[in-house]
């Protein structure tokens, strides 16, 4: 089974579509065929993918709703599972929808002072070929200020100075998400606006040679994941807020809550420490305990609120602009970390930067010398996609700071994990986060095929726990 989102909607007036669920089909789904339900009498098949709560559906037509979705998965990338054919096919129907939109070029003069301002009031038609022409400077556009234009762009909107995004720790290579608190002046529009500044890099991509661009940002995995519209999970705090995930969210699920006095409510605090309000996540949550039976709904739910409820206009906004220039649909076919390289590409991993940079932890004679000599070998093998799918798994994100794994804070860490021919696991929460914890092997082509698997397994969600 190929990772794949399938969205169930509903239908206003039996025109206006409504997303009521989206899951992820992946390897790990499980579909469980029901009786009758005891209301409608309707044939029930519940989807598990392992990842969020279970979706119940009840239909007259259950297996061949089952059915759908293989067949269109073939008809749509032939069943392929490869990140590559994904790419080809997306590319290839992103070309199709613009077809009738020619990319005929248009002159954008902008000032370096006033980047974002100038160019707001510029644009028009984002299907158009886009030639740059900075203000007093005289440089022909051959390709060059175009991307210096993409880049000063997506500096101005993505990096937290701009207050639209932010981070969640005070760390500066920390993940990057709608920021909740974004001063009032800073309009819903631009959130508009860099959603078709993604669409437009995508867009030009698909044209391939000269045209392709990148999104020059770090997202966090909850963000992206709202972007092919999947609901929000614990785990997602891993990534995307360390701290709080070992703070609270393992405190949690490594202990008895039944003396915590916790409620299904979140208090919000202003930045000088006093209580705003207390939000219920379910209602009259103020008054429904927290159990050991419900403390992982409590955790979802708090997920939900913290990740996705307090920016849904941001979003939203983003995903207007980004819809304009690439439907949905499309990008549906696509988990959170592959959307991410889609859009943000993979950069040049040097595994002889990495070689340098990466800090072996504990092990045997037999682990720092086999083990570490076989875990190299397989490296080096590594495409630069596979390159990108490790570097996600072990930090979060496929992108290297400037500077390299020489950059990375804290470094880059192997730790000999006191297990044998087990899966490679990642931590990215941990006081030392960045790290690869990786088994005894007692062969080369173990330790291939564990570490190609848990990068291609692992990456398609929140990793392996």
């Amino acid at each position: 089974v190929v990772t794949q989102q399938f969205s169930v909607k509903e239908f206003y007036l039996k025109i206006i579509p409504w997303r009521l669920f989206t899951f992820r089909v992946c390897p790990g789904t499980k579909f469980s065929y029901l009786g009758p339900d005891p209301v409608h009498k309707l044939l029930t098949l519940v989807v598990d993918d392992g990842i969020q709560p279970p979706v119940e559906l009840s239909c007259k037509e259950r297996n061949i709703l089952a059915a759908t979705f293989i067949r269109s998965l073939h008809k749509n990338i032939g069943g392929s599972e490869t990140f590559q054919d994904k790419v080809n096919f997306f590319q290839r129907e992103l070309r199709q929808v613009h077809m009738k939109r020619p990319h005929s070029k248009v002159t954008l003069k902008v000032s370096r002072h006033c980047l974002l301002e100038s160019v707001i009031q510029l644009l028009l038609d984002w299907s158009k070929n886009f030639e740059v022409i900075f203000q007093d400077e005289e440089a022909l556009d051959w390709g060059g200020p175009r991307r210096e234009w993409f880049e000063l762009i997506c500096k101005a909107l993505f990096d937290t100075t701009s207050q639209l995004f932010t981070r969640f720790s005070d760390n500066n290579q920390a993940l990057v998400h709608p920021n909740p608190g974004r001063p009032t002046y800073l309009r819903l529009k631009l959130y508009e606006f860099a959603g078709r500044l993604v669409g437009k890099c995508l867009y030009e991509s698909s044209l391939g040679g000269a045209y392709k661009q990148l999104v020059r940002a770090r997202f966090t995995r909850s963000f992206l994941a709202q972007i092919i519209g999947l609901r929000m999970h614990y785990k997602y705090f891993e990534t995307d807020d360390p701290e709080f995930y070992k703070s609270k969210v393992c405190f949690i699920l490594n202990n008895d809550v039944s003396e915590m006095d916790l409620v299904f409510a979140e208090e919000k605090y202003s930045k000088t420490g006093q209580l705003e309000k207390v939000v219920e996540l379910v209602t009259g949550g103020a008054q429904v305990p927290v159990t050991n039976e419900n403390k992982i709904l409590y955790l979802n739910l708090l997920a939900q609120y913290r990740l996705a409820n307090q920016v849904r206009e941001e979003v939203d906004h983003f995903l207007k602009g980004l819809n304009e220039l690439v439907p949905e649909n499309l990008l549906a076919i696509f988990d959170e970390n592959e959307l991410e390289l889609l859009m943000c590409g993979t950069g040049d991993i040097s595994v002889c930067d990495f070689k340098a940079h990466a800090v072996v932890v504990g092990g045997s004679w037999h682990f720092r010398e086999k083990v570490m000599r076989w875990f190299w070998t397989v490296v080096s093998s590594f495409t630069q996609e596979e390159l990108a799918r490790l570097l996600q798994f072990t930090t979060g994100s496929s992108q290297l700071p400037p500077g390299g794994f020489a950059a990375l804070c804290p470094s880059f860490q192997i730790i000999a994990a006191p297990t044998h021919s087990t899966l490679p696991t990642a931590h990215t929460w941990q006081v030392s986060f960045n790290q690869l914890c990786l088994p005894t092997y007692d062969s080369y082509e173990e330790v291939h095929k564990m570490l190609q698997l848990a990068i291609s397994e692992g990456c398609e969600g929140f990793g392996m726990l």
